[in-house]
């Protein structure tokens, strides 16, 4: 029971680090009025979802996932789902304009982010 608790603990943490740092990060490129174009902002997301696990690791630094296996199934999971979660959100916004690109964004944010505390747990 333990362990179920605490991947809906994990997974809630994730999703709300994510809505409030990336949402911050999306205010600000929509605040650009020029159309995305490159790999930037996708980089600038990965860089900050990088960061902030690192940050998260060093405030938090017991493992809320006690099992290996379940770390892994957090960064397989865990993006796919930050993923969908933006383009839902980014299409309920926009309603219905945009791309493929929000999800894109917010997998890079939560894989970095998980890639991060998966490797803080490793040492």
């Amino acid at each position: 029971m333990e362990e179920v608790l605490a991947v809906i603990f994990q997974v809630a943490f994730e999703i709300g680090f994510q809505v409030l740092i990336s949402g911050g990060v999306d205010l600000a490129a929509a605040a650009s009025r020029r159309t995305p174009s490159g790999c930037g902002w996708a980089v600038t997301h990965a860089v900050v979802g990088g960061l902030c696990g690192w940050l998260s690791a060093l405030m938090v630094p017991h493992l809320v996932l006690p099992y290996t296996w379940l770390r892994i199934a957090n960064l397989v999971v865990g993006p796919l789902v930050a993923g969908g979660l933006t383009l839902l959100v980014d299409r309920w916004l926009r309603r219905g304009a945009g791309g493929a690109t929000p999800f894109w964004h917010g997998f890079g944010f939560a894989l970095a982010f998980g890639l991060a505390r998966f490797a803080f747990a490793a040492r």
